[in-house]
């Protein structure tokens, strides 16, 4: 399996984790800003790789830019996978938040996926809530329809999971997230506590498995750890039940640990 690969079928999911059933149901339209103490910046360091192979690190980044907020995640080859000049991927959710009474309500605004110099791999999306309407380019081709529903990208719902968890502690629940040119329904499952090994010590978290609704060959697990303000600090992707590729916590900064909140994003 090349490198390239390998980051595609990781980075596949990155956002599958979910909110709870308010998002399902439907959420309020304010975009009355979130409280700092609620919503805030944060940055993570990740190593790249499986069982075998340590091929890379990622970086996931939230960061506020005025009235917005940029989540982002990059990803880079390290060693010989370097030499490929294949695998650096950049993907970047711009959106709107509101703290309501029972959850953050996270809209997203555009959506981009970028791999080297692939355009062909592009992804460009665009979510005019006004209209009810989602735009969005891939492959080189264009494409619209209308939005029904609450609805997250890919990216962008993890954060939702974040606050899901340290509000309401979710069993299980179902969201609709734009996903490579597609609307998809995605069922989200908590499956409880499970201590992780990191660079940054033994760590309690609480586990989470995304599988697509109606069936499918991949399911995505992802760790969540409450000691460090529910960032994710593990990421692992199976097919067929077989591991693909796993994301591991090396660094972090936010408002918990000593170096406090990520820089602020630029999108200039």
């Amino acid at each position: 399996m090349t490198f390239s690969n390998m980051l595609n079928r990781t980075i596949h999911w990155h956002g599958k984790l979910a909110i709870g059933l308010s998002f399902i149901a439907g959420v309020s339209l304010s975009t009355a800003h979130a409280q700092p103490d609620e919503f805030a910046p944060f940055e993570v360091e990740y190593e790249v790789g499986n069982n075998h192979i340590n091929a890379g690190s990622a970086v996931l980044q939230l960061a506020n830019d005025g009235d917005e907020w940029v989540y982002s995640l990059i990803t880079k080859p390290t060693g010989v996978f370097k030499l490929t000049g294949k695998g650096n991927i950049q993907e970047v959710s711009v959106f709107t938040v509101a703290n309501t009474t029972d959850n953050l309500e996270i809209k997203p605004q555009r959506y981009t996926y970028r791999q080297d110099k692939e355009s062909r791999r592009s992804v460009d999306a665009w979510f005019d809530w006004g209209n009810n309407q989602l735009t969005y380019k891939r492959r080189g081709e264009e494409a619209s329809e209308t939005i029904s529903g609450p609805l997250l990208d890919r990216l962008s719902v993890t954060l939702t999971v974040m606050d899901s968890l340290q509000r309401n502690d979710f069993e299980q629940i179902e969201l609709n997230v734009f996903d490579n040119g597609r609307v998809k329904t995605m069922l989200f499952a908590n499956e409880g506590v499970e201590k992780v090994k990191t660079l940054m010590g033994d760590l309690e978290t609480i586990r989470v498995r995304s599988t697509a609704v109606g069936g499918g060959t991949r399911h995505t697990m992802t760790w969540f750890a409450p000691e460090l303000g529910y960032v994710p600090v593990k990421i692992e992707q199976f097919k067929r039940d077989k591991l693909v590729a796993r994301l591991k916590l090396s660094t972090l900064r936010n408002r918990i640990t000593e170096s406090g909140g990520a820089k602020v994003y630029s999108t200039k």
